[in-house]
C-alpha cells in the first residue's frame, strides 16, 4: 500500500471514531493525522523525483560509456601508428650508432697543440685531419703507408718536449738543419734519429 493510501485509511479511523476536536485529544489526533497526509503527499513527489534523477543517471552513464569507448578506440589507433614510427625512427637510431660504433678509430696527437685527436677511416682516405682543441688542419696517414708517403713528401718524426709533455711532428729536414723548438712551451729539442 502506498504511502498517501496509508495516510487516507489512517484519517479515515479517526474520522470513524467520531473524536471531539474540542478536546485537547481529539485536537492532537485530528492534526497528526492532517500531518501524515501532508508527509505522504511530500514524500511520494520526492520519490517520483528520485526516480526521475536515477534513470537521467543511468542514461548520462550509457552514454558515458560509449564516448569512453570511442575515445579509447580512437587513441588505440593512434597510439598502435605512433608506436610503429617510434619503432622505425629507432630503428633508424640504432643502426646509425652501429655504423659508427664499428667505425674504427685513430689516436693521433696534434702537431700545434699535443692534444689527442681521434682520426676516422674518411679523414685518412682525405690524407687531414681537423683538431677539436686547436682548430688546426694537419696531415694524417697510417703508419704501413710510408712507402707512399716516402714517394708523396719528406718524411715526419713525433718529438715529445721533456719539459711540458708536447708531442710535435717535425719534417726530417727540420731535425737535421738544427735543434728545434717546442711549440707549446718554446725551449729547445733534444733528440736522436737513429736507424732501425
Amino acid at each position: 500500500m502506498e504511502l498517501n493510501k496509508k495516510a487516507a485509511y489512517l484519517q479515515g479511523l479517526v474520522d470513524g471514531l467520531g473524536l471531539d476536536d474540542t478536546t485537547k485529544e481529539g485536537k492532537i489526533i485530528k492534526a497528526m493525522s492532517a500531518l501524515l497526509g501532508e508527509m505522504a503527499e511530500v514524500i511520494e513527489s520526492v520519490d517520483e523525483d528520485l526516480s526521475r534523477a536515477y534513470d537521467q543517471i543511468n542514461d548520462l552513464s550509457d552514454e558515458l560509456e560509449d564516448l569512453e569507448a570511442d575515445l579509447y578506440e580512437e587513441e588505440d589507433e593512434d597510439g598502435e601508428s605512433e608506436d610503429a614510427e617510434d619503432e622505425d625512427s629507432d630503428g633508424d637510431d640504432d643502426a646509425k650508432d652501429d655504423d659508427i660504433a664499428s667505425e674504427p678509430f685513430y689516436e693521433v696527437a696534434c702537431p700545434n697543440c699535443g692534444e689527442t685527436v681521434y682520426v676516422s677511416e674518411d679523414d685518412l682516405d682525405a690524407g687531414e685531419a681537423n683538431c677539436a682543441h686547436c682548430g688546426v688542419t694537419f696531415e694524417v696517414a697510417l703508419e704501413g703507408d710510408g712507402e707512399e708517403d716516402a714517394e708523396d713528401g719528406p718524411v715526419q718524426y713525433e718529438v715529445t718536449c721533456p719539459d711540458c709533455g708536447t708531442t710535435a711532428v717535425f719534417e726530417e729536414d727540420e731535425l737535421l738543419d738544427g735543434a728545434p723548438k717546442c711549440p707549446n712551451c718554446g725551449k729547445p729539442l733534444d733528440f736522436e734519429v737513429t736507424e732501425e
